[in-house]
């Protein structure tokens, strides 16, 4: 995030759009992971909803710290 900390606007542009593309490619490696575990866990599951612990935990692992994120972009537009 090194440019989102320039002062020149097209500076922080960049630096922007490359934290989403990062971001956005991470979260859907997250999400292909998800689905490939689902699809490998369905054969042999067994009773009962203990199963989706590990996908939602990797989601939720990596989509809160993004509320940070977000939260200070949004403060750093109304600057």
């Amino acid at each position: 995030m090194a440019g989102l900390r320039q002062s020149d606007i097209g500076s922080r542009r960049r630096g922007l759009k490359r934290w989403v593309f990062f971001a956005l490619f991470w979260q859907s490696l997250v999400i292909a992971g998800v689905f490939a575990y689902a699809f490998a866990i369905t054969p042999t599951r067994r009773a009962g909803f203990w199963w989706i612990a590990p996908p939602i935990a990797a989601l939720l692992g990596t989509a809160l710290p993004y509320q940070l994120a977000v939260t200070r972009l949004a403060r750093a537009a109304r600057e």
